[in-house]
Protein backbone atom coordinates (compact mmCIF):
# COMPACT_ATOMS: atom_id res chain seq x y z
CA UNK A 1 0.00 0.00 0.00
CA UNK A 2 1.51 3.35 -1.01
CA UNK A 3 1.63 6.40 1.17
CA UNK A 4 -1.31 8.07 -0.57
CA UNK A 5 -3.57 5.06 -0.08
CA UNK A 6 -2.58 4.78 3.60
CA UNK A 7 -3.53 8.43 4.10
CA UNK A 8 -6.84 7.87 2.33
CA UNK A 9 -7.55 4.82 4.47
CA UNK A 10 -6.94 6.79 7.65
CA UNK A 11 -9.48 9.40 6.61
CA UNK A 12 -12.07 6.76 5.76
CA UNK A 13 -11.58 5.13 9.16
CA UNK A 14 -11.93 8.49 10.93
CA UNK A 15 -15.15 9.28 9.08
CA UNK A 16 -16.59 5.85 9.81
CA UNK A 17 -15.64 6.10 13.48
CA UNK A 18 -17.45 9.44 13.68
CA UNK A 19 -20.57 8.09 11.97
CA UNK A 20 -20.71 5.05 14.27
CA UNK A 21 -19.62 6.52 17.60
CA UNK A 22 -20.25 10.26 17.36
CA UNK A 23 -18.14 13.15 18.61
CA UNK A 24 -17.96 12.01 22.25
CA UNK A 25 -15.30 9.43 21.38
CA UNK A 26 -13.02 12.03 19.78
CA UNK A 27 -10.37 14.22 21.38
CA UNK A 28 -10.55 17.91 20.44
CA UNK A 29 -7.59 17.66 18.07
CA UNK A 30 -9.21 14.69 16.32
CA UNK A 31 -12.39 16.67 15.67
CA UNK A 32 -10.30 19.48 14.19
CA UNK A 33 -8.39 16.94 12.12
CA UNK A 34 -11.64 15.49 10.79
CA UNK A 35 -13.12 18.92 10.10
CA UNK A 36 -10.06 19.99 8.12
CA UNK A 37 -10.37 16.95 5.82
CA UNK A 38 -12.90 19.02 3.89
CA UNK A 39 -10.64 22.04 3.45
CA UNK A 40 -7.25 20.34 3.06
CA UNK A 41 -7.97 17.18 1.02
CA UNK A 42 -4.36 15.98 0.61
CA UNK A 43 -2.51 17.49 3.58
CA UNK A 44 -1.84 15.70 6.89
CA UNK A 45 -4.44 17.54 8.99
CA UNK A 46 -3.45 15.71 12.18
CA UNK A 47 -0.32 17.85 12.42
CA UNK A 48 -2.33 21.00 11.70
CA UNK A 49 -4.90 20.13 14.37
CA UNK A 50 -2.21 19.61 17.01
CA UNK A 51 -0.59 22.91 16.01
CA UNK A 52 -3.92 24.73 16.34
CA UNK A 53 -4.54 23.40 19.85
CA UNK A 54 -0.93 24.15 20.88
CA UNK A 55 -1.12 27.71 19.52
CA UNK A 56 -4.56 28.75 20.76
CA UNK A 57 -4.96 26.53 23.81
CA UNK A 58 -8.35 24.93 23.16
CA UNK A 59 -10.77 23.83 20.47
CA UNK A 60 -13.06 26.78 21.12
CA UNK A 61 -10.29 29.35 20.91
CA UNK A 62 -8.91 27.76 17.74
CA UNK A 63 -12.31 27.97 16.07
CA UNK A 64 -12.85 31.57 17.19
CA UNK A 65 -9.38 32.78 16.13
CA UNK A 66 -9.19 35.42 13.43
CA UNK A 67 -8.32 34.38 9.91
CA UNK A 68 -4.92 36.11 9.92
CA UNK A 69 -3.81 34.22 13.03
CA UNK A 70 -5.07 30.95 11.59
CA UNK A 71 -3.02 31.45 8.42
CA UNK A 72 0.12 31.54 10.54
CA UNK A 73 -0.31 27.82 11.32
CA UNK A 74 1.94 25.77 9.07
CA UNK A 75 0.03 23.73 6.51
CA UNK A 76 -3.40 25.24 7.07
CA UNK A 77 -3.26 27.50 4.03
CA UNK A 78 -5.67 30.27 3.12
CA UNK A 79 -8.44 27.78 2.29
CA UNK A 80 -8.15 26.01 5.65
CA UNK A 81 -8.14 29.32 7.55
CA UNK A 82 -11.17 30.57 5.65
CA UNK A 83 -12.98 27.26 6.20
CA UNK A 84 -12.50 27.37 9.99
CA UNK A 85 -13.57 31.03 10.12
CA UNK A 86 -16.69 30.25 8.10
CA UNK A 87 -17.45 27.21 10.27
CA UNK A 88 -17.15 29.34 13.41
CA UNK A 89 -19.37 32.10 12.02
CA UNK A 90 -22.02 29.62 10.87
CA UNK A 91 -22.00 27.92 14.28
CA UNK A 92 -22.54 31.25 16.03
CA UNK A 93 -25.31 32.18 13.59
CA UNK A 94 -27.02 28.85 14.30
CA UNK A 95 -26.78 29.30 18.06
CA UNK A 96 -28.19 32.79 17.83
CA UNK A 97 -31.19 31.73 15.75
CA UNK A 98 -31.91 28.29 17.23
CA UNK A 99 -34.09 29.77 20.00
CA UNK A 100 -36.35 31.67 17.59
CA UNK A 101 -39.46 29.64 18.45
CA UNK A 102 -38.62 29.37 22.14
CA UNK A 103 -40.29 31.32 24.90
CA UNK A 104 -38.05 32.80 27.57
CA UNK A 105 -40.50 33.61 30.30
CA UNK A 106 -38.44 32.66 33.37
CA UNK A 107 -35.07 33.73 34.71
CA UNK A 108 -33.83 30.15 34.46
CA UNK A 109 -34.75 30.00 30.76
CA UNK A 110 -32.96 33.28 30.12
CA UNK A 111 -29.84 32.06 31.92
CA UNK A 112 -29.77 28.81 29.92
CA UNK A 113 -30.29 30.69 26.68
CA UNK A 114 -27.51 33.19 27.34
CA UNK A 115 -25.16 30.48 28.55
CA UNK A 116 -25.63 28.58 25.29
CA UNK A 117 -25.23 31.77 23.25
CA UNK A 118 -22.23 33.42 24.84
CA UNK A 119 -20.38 31.00 27.13
CA UNK A 120 -17.49 30.85 24.65
CA UNK A 121 -17.54 34.48 23.61
CA UNK A 122 -14.73 36.91 24.18
CA UNK A 123 -15.52 39.39 26.96
CA UNK A 124 -16.88 42.75 25.89
CA UNK A 125 -19.84 41.75 23.74
CA UNK A 126 -23.41 42.67 24.74
CA UNK A 127 -26.10 40.28 23.56
CA UNK A 128 -29.61 41.72 23.49
CA UNK A 129 -32.58 39.38 23.16
CA UNK A 130 -35.67 41.17 21.84
CA UNK A 131 -38.77 39.45 23.22
CA UNK A 132 -42.41 39.56 22.17
CA UNK A 133 -45.55 39.73 24.25
CA UNK A 134 -45.40 35.98 24.93
CA UNK A 135 -41.69 36.13 25.82
CA UNK A 136 -40.84 34.62 22.43
CA UNK A 137 -37.49 35.54 20.92
CA UNK A 138 -37.98 37.97 18.03
CA UNK A 139 -34.42 39.09 17.35
CA UNK A 140 -30.89 38.77 18.66
CA UNK A 141 -28.60 41.82 18.58
CA UNK A 142 -24.86 41.71 19.38
CA UNK A 143 -22.84 44.88 19.93
CA UNK A 144 -19.40 45.54 21.47
CA UNK A 145 -19.74 47.05 24.92
CA UNK A 146 -17.04 49.59 24.05
CA UNK A 147 -19.14 50.84 21.12
CA UNK A 148 -22.15 51.44 23.37
CA UNK A 149 -20.24 53.03 26.23
CA UNK A 150 -17.99 55.01 23.88
CA UNK A 151 -21.06 56.11 21.88
CA UNK A 152 -19.71 54.70 18.62
CA UNK A 153 -23.21 53.27 18.37
CA UNK A 154 -25.61 56.01 19.34
CA UNK A 155 -28.73 55.71 21.46
CA UNK A 156 -30.71 56.65 18.35
CA UNK A 157 -29.16 53.84 16.30
CA UNK A 158 -29.82 51.28 19.02
CA UNK A 159 -33.34 52.62 19.49
CA UNK A 160 -34.03 52.11 15.78
CA UNK A 161 -32.87 48.48 16.01
CA UNK A 162 -35.08 47.83 19.03
CA UNK A 163 -38.14 49.51 17.52
CA UNK A 164 -37.67 47.59 14.27
CA UNK A 165 -37.58 44.32 16.21
CA UNK A 166 -41.04 45.13 17.67
CA UNK A 167 -39.77 44.05 21.09
CA UNK A 168 -42.11 44.30 24.06
CA UNK A 169 -39.20 43.65 26.42
CA UNK A 170 -35.51 42.87 26.21
CA UNK A 171 -32.95 40.93 28.21
CA UNK A 172 -29.23 41.54 27.88
CA UNK A 173 -26.34 39.14 28.35
CA UNK A 174 -22.71 40.03 28.96
CA UNK A 175 -19.80 37.59 28.72
CA UNK A 176 -16.98 37.64 31.24
CA UNK A 177 -15.22 34.82 29.41
CA UNK A 178 -13.58 32.47 31.88
CA UNK A 179 -13.81 35.03 34.68
CA UNK A 180 -16.34 35.19 37.50
CA UNK A 181 -19.86 36.40 36.61
CA UNK A 182 -19.67 39.33 39.02
CA UNK A 183 -20.92 42.79 37.88
CA UNK A 184 -18.22 45.32 37.03
CA UNK A 185 -18.44 49.11 36.75
CA UNK A 186 -18.74 48.67 32.98
CA UNK A 187 -21.68 46.30 33.49
CA UNK A 188 -23.41 48.90 35.65
CA UNK A 189 -22.77 51.56 32.98
CA UNK A 190 -24.35 49.29 30.37
CA UNK A 191 -27.34 48.68 32.64
CA UNK A 192 -27.86 52.43 33.14
CA UNK A 193 -27.58 53.21 29.42
CA UNK A 194 -30.00 50.46 28.48
CA UNK A 195 -32.39 51.33 31.31
CA UNK A 196 -32.62 54.98 30.25
CA UNK A 197 -33.16 54.09 26.60
CA UNK A 198 -35.76 51.40 27.26
CA UNK A 199 -37.67 53.65 29.65
CA UNK A 200 -37.87 56.33 26.95
CA UNK A 201 -39.06 53.78 24.38
CA UNK A 202 -41.58 52.11 26.67
CA UNK A 203 -39.88 48.72 26.28
CA UNK A 204 -39.60 46.45 29.32
CA UNK A 205 -36.19 45.59 30.78
CA UNK A 206 -36.26 41.96 31.90
CA UNK A 207 -32.75 41.40 33.17
CA UNK A 208 -29.02 41.50 32.56
CA UNK A 209 -27.45 38.08 32.76
CA UNK A 210 -23.69 37.94 33.24
CA UNK A 211 -21.98 34.75 32.07
CA UNK A 212 -18.54 33.67 33.19
CA UNK A 213 -16.73 30.41 33.80
CA UNK A 214 -19.79 28.42 32.78
CA UNK A 215 -21.99 30.14 35.40
CA UNK A 216 -24.55 32.95 35.30
CA UNK A 217 -25.48 35.91 37.51
CA UNK A 218 -28.85 37.66 37.26
CA UNK A 219 -28.53 41.38 38.05
CA UNK A 220 -32.28 41.61 38.57
CA UNK A 221 -32.51 38.48 40.69
CA UNK A 222 -29.66 39.61 42.93
CA UNK A 223 -30.94 43.16 43.31
CA UNK A 224 -27.68 44.48 41.86
CA UNK A 225 -29.54 46.99 39.70
CA UNK A 226 -32.91 48.72 40.00
CA UNK A 227 -34.99 47.51 37.07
Amino acid sequence: MNKGNAHSGHRSRMRQRYLVSGQDTFYDHELLELLLFYARPVVNTNNIAHALIDRFGSLGKALSADEESLREIQGIGSEGALFLKLFSDLSLRYLRTSHTNETLSTREELCRCFLSHISGDDPGIIHILCLGAGAELLKHISIPAADLIGKRITQKELAELLIKSEAVSIAAGISHGSGLPVPTEEDYSIARLLGELLSALGIGFRDIIICGGGKTFSMRGSGAFAF
